[in-house]
This record gives structure tokens, sequence and C-alpha cells, in this order.
């Protein structure tokens, strides 16, 4: 793969994630509260929820380029894509508040969005790389397939931490109780 298809490759992802993520924000409600829609994307206004934005979309543009990409380091700047919004988004969210006192939504949807651009360029830097060992492909398969099955399980079954809970209501989920 070409510089220049990997430059592409991560402009459009990088575009396609940070958009359908942001109106992704929106699905569960539009949907008329459908717990499938909900476990795909947001329910409430937790951090682990906010996740979401980025780890459908990613999921998405990941499955459909595994037909189009040809790269060996694929699964491992898939993971990197992944995994990177998940560590950002939390880290700077909490290291904000904890100095302004209160979440700002213009710095949340910013937050977002350098991201999920930092998770692209990340992901092209892997793809720029000559192969990466055997190893690091295969932990990285496992990687996505541990984000998948968490994805999935914590809207349903959430454990009662601060990352699960809506600053809103207070609730878990679906809404359920601590």
């Amino acid at each position: 793969m070409k510089r220049k298809q990997i430059f592409l490759f991560c402009l459009v992802g990088a575009i396609f994630v940070g958009i359908f993520g942001a109106l992704s924000h929106f699905f569960y409600e539009w949907s008329g509260e459908n717990k499938i829609v909900g476990i795909f994307f947001p329910v409430n206004e937790s951090t682990w929820e906010h996740l979401k934005l980025a780890i459908f979309p990613t999921i998405v543009y990941f499955a459909a380029g595994v037909f189009f990409v040809k790269n060996e380091n694929y699964f491992v700047s898939f993971f990197v894509a992944l995994f990177t919004p998940m560590l950002l988004i939390p880290a700077i969210f909490y290291f904000y508040t904890a100095i302004v006192g209160e979440p700002i939504l213009a710095v949340d949807i910013a937050t977002y969005f350098v991201s999920v651009a930092a998770a692209f360029v990340l992901c092209g830097l892997v793809l720029s790389r000559p192969p990466l060992a055997k190893a690091y492909r295969v932990a990285a398969v496992i990687g996505i397939a541990l984000i998948v099955v968490c994805y999935m399980t914590f809207t349903v079954f959430p454990p009662k931490n601060f990352l699960f809970r809506d600053s809103v209501t207070g609730l878990y989920g679906f809404g359920q109780k601590g």
C-alpha cells in the first residue's frame, strides 16, 4: 500500500468516523429507545456510552476496508484506531473536568474529534511500517475481539463503575440503578 493510499484511507476514515459517530449520539433516541440500537449506539450520558461514538463507526469502516486494503499491518492499525479514542476520550475528559470542575460541551465535542483524528494518524503510521511480527497481528485480533465483546456486553450488563454511570440520571446502561 502506497503512502498516498494510506493517507487517503486514514483521511476518509477520520471523516467517516467523525461524522457518523457524531450523528450516532442521537440514534438511540431517534429509534424510540430500541434496545438493539442501544447495543451499538449511546443510550445515556456515561463516559462508556460516549466511547461508542468512535467504536461502532470504526468497526464499520475497518470491516468494509478489509476487502480493499492489502496491508499486513491492517489488523494492528484497526486495533490502534479502535483503542486510541478509548484511551484519549476518558483521559482528556477527566483531566480537564478535574481542572475546571464541570464538563464543557464544546470541549467534549473537540475531545471526540481530536481523539478520532489521533486514532487515524496512528493508524497511518502503523500501515506505513514494514510488516510487523505475526505475534502483534494475533494480539491485535484478540484485542479487537475483546473490545467488541465488551462493547456489546457493557450496555446490557454495565459494571457499577463511574465510567458506566450516566452523569445526568445516575443510572447505568439501559437505566439500571447502581
